[in-house]
Formats: C-alpha cells, sequence, structure tokens
C-alpha cells in the first residue's frame, strides 16, 4: 500500500509538472505575439494622388499581429467607390522590419490588394505590390522621423503593367502629443496607353503627389487633419486638392 501510494505521488507530481512546464511554453510563446487594430473614420479616402470615395466618406478597419522577431501581418477594408462594380477594398499585409539599433530601422513588406465582387469584363483589377523602407530617427529632435521608401508593382490595377513609386517623408513633434509631418512622392507607370487606362490621359506616363498635416494623439485617440493634391490629371475630379480629416481609435 505504502508503494502504491508513493508511486501514486511520483506520477501525479509529474503529471502537474509537466502540466506547468506546458502551460509556461504556451504563455512564452504568446508573450511573443502582440495584436493591435485601430477603426477609423475619414472624411475622405485619399491614397496616391486621388479620390477612391470620390471625395465621400470613409471607414476603415485594420487588424494586425507583430512577433517579436520583426515578421507582422495586416488585414486592412475600407469602402470604395471606384466603379468597378465593387465597393469594398481588402489588403493583406507581410512585413519583416529589421532594427539596426534605435534610431535605424529597415521594412521589407509584401501587399496584395482585393475588390471582391469586381466587374469580371473588366481587366484584373486586384493587384500586388513589393516594398522597401528605410526609417531613421533622431535628425534634427529625438522624436522625428524620417522615411525613404521604394515600391513596386509588376502588374498594377486593371493589368496595367509596372508601377513604381519613390517616396520621401518627414515627421516631426512639434508639442506633447502633436506632429506635424509632409510626405511626396513620383510614381512612374509603364507606358502612356496605361497611364491613360489609369488616369484618363496619354499625355504623360508618370505623376507626383504630396501631403502636408498635423496629427495629435490622445490615449487611444489619433486626430489627423491633412492637406493633398498632385498632379494625376487636374481634369479628374476625384484628382483634385483635398482637405482630410480623420479620427481613429487604436486598441
Amino acid at each position: 500500500m505504502i508503494k502504491n501510494t508513493v508511486m501514486l505521488a511520483i506520477f501525479t507530481s509529474a503529471t502537474f509538472s509537466a502540466i506547468d512546464v506546458q502551460a509556461a511554453e504556451q504563455k512564452a510563446l504568446k508573450d511573443q505575439f502582440t495584436v493591435s487594430g485601430s477603426l477609423a473614420f475619414l472624411t475622405d479616402y485619399y491614397w496616391r494622388g486621388a479620390s477612391l470615395t470620390q471625395g465621400q466618406p470613409a471607414l476603415q478597419g485594420n487588424l494586425r499581429v507583430d512577433h517579436d522577431s520583426g515578421l507582422y501581418t495586416q488585414l486592412s477594408a475600407s469602402n470604395v467607390q471606384l466603379d468597378i462594380g465593387s465597393s469594398i477594398e481588402l489588403a493583406y499585409y507581410l512585413g519583416y522590419d529589421y532594427h539596426f539599433n534605435d534610431h535605424l530601422r529597415l521594412n521589407l513588406q509584401y501587399l496584395d490588394v482585393n475588390y471582391p465582387g469586381a466587374d469580371k469584363a473588366l481587366p484584373q483589377v486586384d493587384f500586388e505590390e513589393y516594398s522597401i523602407g528605410l526609417f531613421t530617427s533622431g535628425l534634427l529632435n529625438q522624436q522625428d522621423q524620417l522615411n525613404l521608401s521604394f515600391y513596386y508593382s509588376p502588374d498594377y490595377t486593371l493589368e496595367t503593367g509596372k508601377m513604381l513609386r519613390y517616396e520621401v517623408g518627414y515627421r516631426y513633434p512639434v508639442a506633447d502629443q502633436w506632429n506635424a509631418y509632409a510626405q511626396a512622392a513620383y510614381n512612374q507607370f509603364s507606358s502612356n496607353e496605361a497611364y491613360e487606362l489609369l488616369w484618363a490621359t496619354d499625355e504623360k506616363k508618370h505623376f507626383y503627389d504630396y501631403k502636408v498635416g498635423v496629427d495629435f494623439n490622445y490615449q487611444d485617440f489619433i486626430f489627423d487633419l491633412y492637406y493633398a493634391d498632385g498632379n494625376v490629371n487636374k481634369a479628374l475630379k476625384n484628382a483634385d486638392s483635398t482637405v482630410v480629416f480623420s479620427l481613429t481609435r487604436t486598441f
């Protein structure tokens, strides 16, 4: 009886030890991941020189998972008005952040943009994009940030071939929780014919766009206001200059 009791005690102890080890391993694995997201209201969905909602408001959501290694994935959704048979844009991101030090970071990213229910009679509306970005801080202020990014799509939306985008941006803290920022970019397309399909003119195959703005961070809310413009095609109503306000709730 004593022997059986001792064996039972040893078995029970080993079982609970194994359970504790497994729980600790699961907790350690869980601690390696960070889940975050946001929900935003915008007065206009302005993206790279043009409004994707024809100057109308947009509601956008993001869900992101980061791993301690620097890998991350993100799902974004927004309403659009593009006359393509779809009113929803879904974007899937897969990326990697490499930190050289506290002030220098390299970002590699893959983006897959989809428009569920798009008109099948149109050329393929969905497209993929690859990008590389270099982010540095501490230039004029410990909290400022300069970024240089390059984007490449092997076959841009509507099957218009290669698209290249060169982008530079700078953010500067002007007061507690207040930031001013500016961004400018040059966009190049595969041909004048491709540009005409996208932007209703064959007089060129490139354009620039820029925006300047301020944002304010208060607890879990971000208030953002910016002015944006570009030279896509001034005959297009959705390519006019615009002022956009957005309110974002982060979690």
